[in-house]
């Protein structure tokens, strides 16, 4: 089997390197490029079309944070990892939404970033931090009000007839939560609710 290429952008040096280095001693990865600018790293990345990039958000170059992740997200052959310090969670919920398939905090090892490699290589979405996931406790006043009526296994119907809402909104707050906790789908968002003392749920009442 091939090994999996990496293509990594960075600006420090220092992180460069030791993410280099150290990625280099696994087996099944093979950093083929690095670059420490935004624009030159999307060329290289044009060009030799790695299986993962590895990317800070704060580069030089011409495009910004968003245009950045804009215009690597569109290189469909490529998987894309969020390197970063930002840990503000309405950042980072908006970069994964547009396509990212993880988020990695800068003070995470390299034996977590390799991990992370491999898992977006089998499919995974939505990979961050669990210092991200800690990061639960920001959720807002409404946010807590459904994640309460989801462990009580209310549908989502249900939910916007209580609240007062459209089934429409019920639908995209539960999607924010699923963002924010770096979960999949709504039955691990009940179950997240329910572990984490926002109720019990009934089993018999878990239809949309």
């Amino acid at each position: 089997m091939e090994p999996i290429k990496v293509v990594i952008i960075e600006d420090h040096q220092a992180t460069l390197d030791g993410l280099s280095i150290g990625l280099s001693q696994e087996s099944d990865i093979q950093v083929i490029a690095t670059s420490l600018d935004g624009d030159e790293g999307y060329a290289i990345v044009e060009e030799m079309k790695p299986d993962v990039v590895l990317l800070d958000l704060h580069l030089p170059g011409s495009a910004g944070p968003r245009s950045m992740v804009e215009k690597f997200s569109q290189l469909k052959s490529t998987k894309l990892v969020i390197f970063s310090a930002e840990s503000r969670m309405a950042f980072i919920q908006t970069v994964l939404a547009m396509g990212v398939q993880a988020y990695l905090l800068k003070s995470e090892r390299v034996a977590k970033v390799s991990e992370t490699i491999r898992r977006v290589m089998k499919g995974e979405t939505g990979i961050v931090s669990e210092q991200v996931k800690g990061n639960w406790k920001k959720l807002t006043r409404s946010e807590d009000e459904v994640l309460r009526m989801m462990a009580k296994g209310m549908k989502y119907q249900d939910i916007a007839d209580a609240r007062t809402t459209s089934i429409t909104t019920v639908r995209k707050q539960c999607e924010t939560l699923l963002l924010k906790l770096g979960l999949d789908t709504r039955e691990q968002l009940i179950a997240w609710a329910v572990e984490n003392g926002y109720g019990s749920v009934d089993l018999g009442a878990r239809g949309v």
